[in-house]
């Protein structure tokens, strides 16, 4: 390959990470003052890009966003290095904090945990846990506005599995946006009594929120060392989101 080719390349690639990295769709203008280049040269790099199937365009706005072909081949790179990188979180969880670890997704209305490091050997993945209770819940829903609440839980029984449970879509939200204030979620014998845990939200390049990572074990022993574990655990949760390519 040239050093033209490679130069060429080159630009492209930062053309598209730029794009990558807005979130949103964006115009060539904005893309190329983000990059402090030439307009006219990022709107050839822009339509090369488009015509590779790697970017759309919006034929009202004239704006550009990355490909839902594209989108789909970043996650699945993405879930494969969550799944590479996710254990070593959960061994520094474990060596930080003495707790189980978790990472947990969404799947229906409910938690599943997808990793886990448990000193006990007891493993809990692959069962489904009801989101407005389950340790990893909050985090999950991190993002949620009140309405996505409702929909989220509509027709949602909220069963008392623990003393602490909440009895409802408000009493949850108002749970979350406490968590959001603090920046983890503090869980106390919400899913059965006695059982403590801390989360905070993982998310992917495009700053979706993919899974939480999230402690679990005995309220008398964990719950006195909430902050301290809350701000281990918002740190590799921070750090694994920065492994899977984001950038706040």
């Amino acid at each position: 390959m040239s050093a033209g080719s490679v130069k060429s390349l080159s630009r492209g690639l930062n053309v598209l990470l730029a794009v990558a990295a807005v979130g949103g769709p964006s115009t060539s203008t904005g893309i190329a003052d983000r990059l402090g280049r030439n307009r006219v040269q990022v709107s050839r790099s822009l339509q090369s890009l488009e015509a590779a199937g790697l970017l759309t365009r919006d034929p009202g706005t004239r704006a550009y966003g990355l490909s839902w072909r594209l989108r789909t081949q970043a996650a699945r790179a993405a879930r494969a290095r969550l799944l590479v990188e996710g254990p070593p979180i959960l061994r520094e969880v474990v060596e930080a904090t003495g707790a189980s670890a978790f990472l947990a997704e969404v799947r229906g209305d409910g938690s599943v945990a997808l990793l886990e490091d448990v000193p006990s050997g007891l493993s809990w993945v692959g069962r489904s846990y009801p989101l407005y209770c389950d340790d990893a819940g909050q985090a999950l829903l991190w993002d949620c506005t009140r309405e996505e609440l409702e929909a989220v839980f509509a027709g949602t029984e909220f069963i008392a599995y623990g003393p602490a449970a909440p009895s409802g879509v408000a009493e949850f939200e108002a749970r979350l946006l406490a968590a959001r204030e603090r920046g983890y979620a503090v869980v106390d014998g919400e899913s059965e009594p006695g059982v403590f845990a801390v989360a905070a939200p993982v998310r992917d390049f495009s700053g979706r929120i993919v899974c939480a990572l999230h402690t679990e074990g005995p309220s008398a022993r964990l719950a006195p060392l909430a902050d301290i574990h809350g701000q281990v655990i918002k740190g590799l949760a921070d750090r694994l989101s920065a492994l899977l390519g984001w950038r706040p």
